[in-house]
């Protein structure tokens, strides 16, 4: 079934409202509440569901928190990917630099 307003598929209008809520509450809510926040953020919400309820004046605050704290940190997964991108693009540069080119 769909909203007619917004294209969107009610279950996906319930799943939305959930997590606004769990937002709303944030950093008052369980562990198992914030596994599922994150794997929304991760896997399931679309980038218009996230700038919707980034828009939301009404979770500001924990929708900045939950970002600071659980989304936009960087992991040491992160930090060494960046570390083979910028060994290769050395790797590059040096070798086309040893052939004189």
């Amino acid at each position: 079934m769909h909203n007619a307003d917004s294209g969107i598929a009610t279950g996906d209008v319930d799943r939305f409202d959930q997590v606004e809520t769990l937002l709303g509450r944030y950093p008052a809510i369980s562990e198992d509440e914030l596994n599922d926040l994150t794997q929304w953020f991760r896997k399931e919400a679309s980038a218009f569901e996230v700038a919707s309820l980034a828009s939301k004046e009404a979770i500001t605050s924990g929708y900045a928190a939950f970002r600071r704290e659980h989304i936009d940190v960087f992991s040491f997964r992160d930090i060494g990917k960046g570390l083979i991108a910028v060994a290769a693009l050395i790797a590059v540069v040096g070798g086309l630099w040893l052939l004189g080119v």
